[in-house]
């Protein structure tokens, strides 16, 4: 198998239902994710979805083509309210080295870096 030139987008659209089940999952129970008064009292103006959900969106999309990040770095760009699709894709750059991406309803860059990828099942990590 070799490094395809870009991993096929996965999107996902988080809503209140979604947030409640990654707070449970992640134990961030943090209201600016939950509670719609509280948030719009911070300067995000309304609920917020969790960061790591749009990093674990890009996560899912490299498994799902076969793939695993054995080196990442990004940056969390901007905000990502609850209720917007997120969709998050990665393009070759050389080797096995990929820009990666999530955008938030298509237009605004939330998560932005670089990730280099292994084959599934390989790597210096992996029980043989």
């Amino acid at each position: 198998m070799s490094f395809p030139d870009t991993i096929p987008p996965l999107s996902i659209r988080p809503g209140p239902e979604t947030a409640e089940a990654y707070a449970a999952l992640t134990q961030d129970w943090n209201p600016i994710h939950l509670d719609a008064d509280f948030a719009a009292a911070t300067p995000f103006g309304k609920p917020i979805a969790h960061g790591t959900m749009a990093l674990n969106l890009l996560v899912e999309a490299v498994a799902r083509a076969g793939f695993r990040i054995a080196e990442l770095d990004i940056r969390f760009t901007a905000p990502t309210f609850v209720g917007q699709a997120l969709t998050a894709s990665a393009r070759r750059r050389e080797g096995a080295e990929y820009a990666v991406e999530v955008y938030a309803d298509g237009e605004t860059a939330v998560l932005t870096g670089t990730a280099t990828l292994d084959m599934r099942g390989t790597g210096p990590d992996t029980a043989t």
